[in-house]
């Protein structure tokens, strides 16, 4: 290939996957205690969590059923130590969630891991508890249980009762998040256990629980969820607060302030760019959830639409509409920045679906806006990307899911959509810097703003920073220009004829939204998880590692470096579905037919889109895909025989063939599968987590090494389900080899060896454009 010729990446790489057989091995450690400890702890602790749940206020009980907390022992945090046998035995109850807890490290039983945190002067431990609910006959039916002798119990259940750190009642610390000392009063969210008494019964206790609080039960908005939590929005002061904690069916409460769209009547304006002359529009649709905007603005006529039957019912602001003409302008044309005579003809069209205001500007109660979120997005299946420039202010928590979050990663999985979001404007707040909701889904992209500094790209001192929560701890997933006071970004004013100079990760979002839009549906076969992938594959940090500043890193600049390879680098797609417990072989393409020099990078990017349940925070994911790099398919690892006293050997199995075929005679074991460098073997979970983003939705890696050592490589990916997940879920995997020394035509070596791998068919102008 010549130098700077690109040609475009290559698809239908699922057809070279293939299904493999994979053992797992692996030792669970041996519980922390005995079974008779275990079980006169658990014992215990039932009898008195039961006398004081009987000992509550009848306002802050519901009779017909409880939830008290199974703590488990820090160790057992793996999806594989739930206590699954204890509700086999005892039907009456049923597991209704779960979350992180902490704990004094001397207030748990000692094991090898404890032990060592000890030595290391930790103060604390996080564990898991598991929120056990239902009757008090159930509970004492759970107790009975536990009388039996042990040979009448299986050692499921005898392990499961091991693993109990403590029983007891969710303190009511723990329900409260996110309330700083100075606050005195504002609209909260309650969120409250599911419950197997009917709806007409809940709402009759949450109404009498509001009286008893002070609550005005007209301000609140309730929407539960089948098989899932209640989500409440309703206006308290803190005395109120405080009479509400400790309310048993009460999982979490935090803060749900709307401080408003940014007013920008006020910011300075410039001359603006002539609109295009184009008589035709894109047919590629970015949804945006806003203020509204205007449609008769010159640079936005033609190219946007208003689903008036979709939005909230009141009527528009002018605020808020400034504000949604800013981001759909941004969606259209990204940052006027430099842009003089006319713009270019938009590459997308825009369909707002106004949000904003809701009923009461003194008390904006989001709930409203949610509900708007999701009336439209099953009535819009011509849209698979939106943008949301707006949330509630404050930092996310770990444990509380907000529902703006559950809702959004749920319509994400059931329709099969992408959500684009701002990560919010508070980092330079010192204890309210983290992202806000919703940008912490797991199936979307939280987008944080850079500026220049220079030429350089920098991260914007007020763009929100992250880590994300479980299963999304990289945020945000990418940034976007953003613009700051030095560097402000030129936006499309509601006054004909000027630019607005502007800065925020309002208007970063839609950069990204537009760039997500195209990759979603230019080309023929692309999903919006796909067009996820490759929004985060293409993503350039500054320092080359991801961080929560940048994430990913920043945007490509446009949508060829999303579609294009390089003349150094081929980049192939994979898409396909898998059943949780399946294994599956991707093949790294690799040419045979000519020697490589130097160093090979291969990066590669996984998006999966399974379901959530944000009654498991620390579980949000209910499957993950872990992948696994093999760089040479003739290296193993083998192990020597039981009672034999040496060291595990790598061999390669031709070059080392003769001391292969010995090492077998003599009962060692050959590997399964070959050599790995993926990092991810031999850790327990919490290292997996911390470590190597297990459960997240999105994981993009990077692994260089000398192209010799490198041989017919190929990739795993492991699907894991957990909390009784069973069904197929979508994946998308982008990966890259980039080979700098190589003076060959590596795109045309790789076409030679697999053959079905085909340029992907990008959509023409005749298809993807129509008259205004």
């Amino acid at each position: 290939m010549a130098d700077g010729q690109r040609r475009l990446i290559l698809g239908s790489g699922e057809k070279y996957v293939e299904g493999v057989e994979k053992a797992f091995r692996g030792r669970s450690p041996e519980p922390p205690r005995t079974y008779d400890e275990a079980r006169t702890l658990l014992k215990s602790g039932v009898a008195t969590t039961l006398d004081l749940f009987n000992s509550l206020p009848v306002e802050k009980r519901l009779e017909e059923e409880a939830v008290f907390c199974l703590r488990l022992h820090p160790d057992a945090i793996a999806k594989s130590y739930e206590p699954t046998a204890i509700f086999s035995e005892v039907p009456e109850l049923r597991n209704v969630g779960s979350r992180s807890y902490r704990s004094k490290i001397e207030d748990v039983a000692p094991t090898k891991r404890v032990t060592k945190k000890i030595q290391e002067e930790e103060k604390e431990i996080t564990g898991r508890l598991v929120f056990v609910q239902g009757p008090e006959e159930g509970f004492k039916r759970l107790v009975r249980h536990l009388d039996r002798t042990e040979n009448q119990l299986t050692k499921q259940f005898r392990d499961a009762v091991r693993r109990v750190e403590k029983f007891d009642l969710l303190d009511p610390a723990e329900q409260i998040h996110g309330f700083s000392k100075e606050w005195r009063e504002g609209r909260i969210e309650l969120t409250l256990h599911p419950s197997r008494v009917d709806s007409g019964r809940q709402k009759e206790f949450l109404f009498q629980l509001f009286e008893e609080a002070g609550v005005d039960p007209e301000r609140s908005t309730i929407r539960p969820y089948p098989n899932g939590p209640t989500f409440v929005s309703c206006r308290a002061t803190r005395q109120m607060l405080n009479a509400l904690a400790g309310t048993n069916p009460l999982r979490a409460a935090h803060p749900l302030s709307f401080g408003g769209l940014p007013n920008l009547r006020n910011a300075p304006s410039s001359v603006a760019p002539l609109p295009p002359t184009s008589t035709t529009r894109s047919t590629i649709k970015v949804g945006m959830f806003d203020g509204g905007l205007d449609p008769t603005v010159p640079l936005l006529l033609g190219h946007v639409e208003e689903d008036l039957s979709l939005g909230i019912a009141t009527p528009p602001d002018v605020d808020c509409v400034a504000h949604g003409t800013a981001v759909a302008g941004a969606i259209l044309h990204g940052p006027l920045n430099g842009m003089t005579g006319r713009t270019p003809t938009p590459p997308v069209y825009v369909v707002s679906i106004r949000a904003l205001p809701t009923s009461d500007r003194l008390d904006e109660d989001l709930f409203e806006s949610i509900d708007v979120i999701e009336r439209a997005v099953p009535a819009r299946p011509d849209i698979k990307v939106f943008n949301l420039s707006f949330g509630p202010r404050g930092p996310v928590e770990d444990d509380p899911i907000s529902r703006f979050t559950y809702v959004l990663d749920d319509l994400a999985h059931r329709h099969k959509v992408a959500f684009v979001i701002a990560v919010g404007n508070d980092g330079t707040v010192s204890g309210y810097d983290r992202i806000q909701a919703p940008s912490d889904v797991v199936h979307g992209i939280g987008v944080g703003a850079y500026t220049l500094s220079g030429t350089d790209r920098v991260h914007a001192p007020y763009s929100c920073k992250g880590p994300g929560r479980e299963c999304g701890k990289v945020k945000p997933d990418v940034a976007a220009f953003g613009g700051c006071d030095n560097s402000p970004m030129h936006l499309v004013s509601t006054t004909a004829g000027q630019k607005l100079l502007q800065w925020g990760t309002s208007f970063a979002s839609p950069n990204a939204a537009r760039l997500c839009g195209q990759a979603t549906a230019s080309f023929e076969r692309s999903s919006a998880l796909l067009g996820r992938a490759l929004l985060a594959h293409t993503a350039r940090h500054p320092s080359k590692t991801p961080d929560h500043l940048l994430g990913h890193g920043c945007i490509a600049d446009g949508i060829d470096d999303l579609l294009f390879c390089t003349d150094k680098s081929v980049t192939v797609v994979f898409q396909g579905v898998i059943l949780p417990t399946k294994v599956v072989r991707l093949p790294i393409p690799w040419p045979d037919r000519v020697a490589i020099p130097g160093k090979l990078q291969v990066t590669w990017t996984v998006a999966s889109l399974a379901p959530v349940d944000p009654m498991h925070p620390s579980d949000y994911t209910s499957c993950c895909l872990e992948e696994t790099f093999y760089p040479h398919s003739q290296r193993f690892n083998f192990s020597p025989p039981k009672g034999l006293s040496a060291r595990p050997k790598k061999l390669h199995l031709i070059n080392d063939k003769a001391e292969v075929k010995e090492l077998l005679k003599e009962r060692w074991t050959q590997s399964t599968f070959p050599l790995t460098e993926s990092g991810n073997e031999y850790k327990d979970e919490l290292a997996k987590r911390a470590l190597d983003c297990k459960w997240e939705p999105l994981v993009r890696r990077t692994k260089s090494k000398m192209a010799s050592s490198i041989f017919e490589p190929f990739m795993t990916l492991h699907a894991i389900g957990r909390n009784g997940a069973s069904a197929r879920f979508d994946y998308a995997v982008v990966l890259t080899i980039t080979a700098e020394k190589f003076k060959g035509d590596l795109y045309a070596e790789i076409r030679h060896k697999y053959p079905a791998l085909a340029p992907i068919r990008v959509r023409t102008e005749a298809e993807i454009r129509v008259q205004i």
